[in-house]
C-alpha cells in the first residue's frame, strides 16, 4: 500500500471542510428561519344532524293502465315493419329451435337482428324473456335480491312464435311512423 501524497490529503480535506461547512450553514438557517409555535389542539365540533322531514303524502296515485299489454289474442302481422324485417333471431343461452331445457321455468336474453330495406341500415335489438319461475330460479341461481330489465317480456312457458309475435308487436309499436311534410298538407 502506498501512503497517499500530499495532494491527495488536500483534496480529502478540501472536501471534508466542505461537507462540514454545508452541514453547520444549513443547522444554523434552520435555527433562524421562521418558526411557528405548534398550535394548540381544536376539537372540531360534533357534526350536527338534521331533523329528517316528515314523509311528503303524494297528491294523488297515478293509476297505471296496463290491461291492454296483456292477454292480446290478436294475429300480428309482420308485414306491417316494412320496410323492417327480422333477419335473425336467437337466445344467448339455448337455441331457439328445440328451446330451453325447461320451458316453463327460463330466463333469457333474446337477441333480434334488424334490417331496413330503404337504407341498408342494420341493427340488433335485445330483450328479456322468462317465466315467473325462470325468474325466481334465476335468482336463487345468482343469489340476487332483485334483478330489473329494461324490453322485458314475460310468457307462461317457452313458445317460439309467440315470443316473435310479441317481438313483432312490440317493434311495430315503436316504430317511427312517417309524418306528413309541408308540402303534404298544403296539398
Amino acid at each position: 500500500m502506498s501512503a497517499l501524497s500530499s495532494a491527495d490529503a488536500i483534496k480529502i480535506g478540501i472536501l471534508v471542510s466542505a461537507f462540514v461547512a454545508i452541514y453547520g450553514l444549513s443547522r444554523w438557517a434552520s435555527r433562524h428561519s421562521e418558526s411557528f409555535p405548534p398550535s394548540p389542539e381544536i376539537k372540531p365540533e360534533p357534526a350536527k344532524v338534521l331533523p329528517l322531514e316528515p314523509p311528503r303524502e303524494w297528491p294523488k296515485v297515478v293509476p297505471i293502465n296496463v290491461r291492454p299489454q296483456f292477454a292480446r289474442t290478436e294475429v300480428v302481422d309482420e308485414s306491417a315493419l316494412l320496410p323492417v324485417r327480422i333477419v335473425k333471431l336467437y337466445f344467448s343461452r339455448f337455441d331457439v329451435s328445440p328451446g330451453p331445457p325447461d320451458p316453463a321455468a327460463f330466463a333469457d336474453e333474446v337477441f333480434v337482428e334488424l334490417y331496413d330495406e330503404n337504407s341498408g341500415y342494420q341493427w340488433t335489438n335485445s330483450y328479456f324473456v322468462a317465466t315467473p319461475r325462470g325468474i325466481q330460479q334465476m335468482l336463487e341461481d345468482e343469489h340476487w335480491q332483485y334483478a330489473f330489465a329494461d324490453q322485458s317480456f314475460f310468457v307462461r312457458r317457452y313458445d317460439a312464435k309467440v315470443i316473435r309475435d310479441m317481438i313483432v308487436e312490440q317493434l311495430i309499436n315503436t316504430q317511427e311512423k312517417p309524418r306528413p311534410t309541408q308540402e303534404d298538407t298544403i296539398l
